[in-house]
């Protein structure tokens, strides 16, 4: 509201906060498969723990895949999340603006990744190896699973005394990457940490096997380590490619497109204008700095981390800001894992 000024002197004007600022979202919010007869799962369930589970279960059965996968779930750090039949994913999942994680949990759910997981989607999908023991000579068929970036698959399937079936690895693992990325951050790999709740792989898992899987469509290993138990031993995608191997890095790309893409909708039917741009440059600029300040971004100053662009002759043309198009360009320099850990030793051989 204007001042009105009666008397020579100074005076305060409080104007509304013309900024905007980018809140980041919850990154891990899982979708668990379970079978169409589990808990009429015919619709989602929502679960904030596991108490909420076996109430709406009546009872934990453990020799139910989808029991024992849910217990790991939430024995490994898992926050809220829902349960569906698998054979809904499709038609359900479209609708739910929080789901980020689509977790097999035992069931096949190939084909609806097909449906919600890709380019701009901002979801990925977590799904289980073979069930049967691996070894070397074992040759795993070129269809059975897909060659996506937004996913990745984890062996071996897991056991616990509590259970009296296999543990499918996905669930396990969709709890962990709610915790690192509660913790630590989606931009940190979620490898490298041990699996709770008394949770053993059910084939060991040597070195050679590991390394026949790490290529290509690679399978992420849970090893055993002497003091450290069951570990996820294993951070990349199913697609082999030098820009989106990394589990990593793909959901720091979906977070970001995510959070950026719902804070922008106010600058619809806004005027496409220097004003408007400038208030859309700042807002993303100081959430990618966030990001860089925790360490999720390369670089040692923010110049080298990442860039915001957007404008007239710019990132558009005078033929897009007729047609009421606003072009932003983002750029990031994602941190990579340090898979590979390479010692150099020299021996000083002493001179007499």
């Amino acid at each position: 509201m204007p001042v009105t000024t009666t008397y020579p002197g100074v005076y305060v004007e409080e104007l509304p906060n013309l900024s905007l600022s980018i809140a980041g979202g919850t990154t891990a919010v899982p979708v668990i498969a379970g079978e169409a007869g589990d808990l009429t799962l015919a619709k989602p369930v929502r679960l904030n723990s596991w108490l909420d589970f076996v109430t709406a279960a009546g009872e934990a059965d453990f020799s139910k895949t989808l029991h024992v996968g849910v217990r790991a779930y939430f024995e490994n750090g898992g926050g809220y999340c829902y349960l569906l039949a698998a054979d809904k994913f499709a038609a359900e999942v479209q609708k739910m603006d929080d789901v980020t994680l689509l977790v097999a949990a035992g069931q096949d759910i190939a084909g609806a990744m097909n449906t919600l997981c890709g380019s701009e989607k901002g979801r990925f999908a977590i799904l289980d190896g073979p069930a049967t023991e691996m070894t070397t000579s074992t040759t795993i068929p070129a269809d059975a699973y897909p060659d996506s970036m937004h996913a990745a698959a984890y062996y071996p399937w897991l056991q616990a005394d509590w259970a009296t079936t296999p543990i499918p690895p996905s669930a396990a693992v969709a709890g962990l990457y709610c915790s690192v990325d509660r913790e630590r951050g989606v931009w940190k790999a979620p490898a490298n940490v041990s699996l709770k709740g008394g949770l053993r792989s059910r084939f060991q898992v040597s070195e050679a096997l590991q390394g026949k899987f790490n290529t290509g469509k690679a399978i992420n290993m849970i090893r055993e380590f002497n003091g450290k138990g069951a570990v996820v031993w294993g951070a990349r995608t199913l697609q082999d490619s030098d820009d989106w191997r990394y589990i990593s890095i793909r959901r720091l790309f979906d977070t970001a497109q995510r959070d950026i893409k719902k804070a922008m909708r106010f600058a619809v039917f806004e005027p496409n204008s220097h004003p408007t741009w400038e208030r859309v440059r700042s807002a993303v600029d100081n959430y990618l700095h966030s990001i860089w300040r925790q360490g999720g971004l390369m670089g040692s100053s923010p110049q080298e981390a990442y860039f915001v662009q957007v404008g007239k002759d710019v990132t558009m043309t005078a033929d897009d800001v007729e047609q009421g198009k606003m072009n932003v360009k983002i750029g990031m320099a994602a941190v990579r894992p340090a898979e590979f850990i390479i010692l150099q030793f020299t021996q000083e051989v002493g001179r007499g």
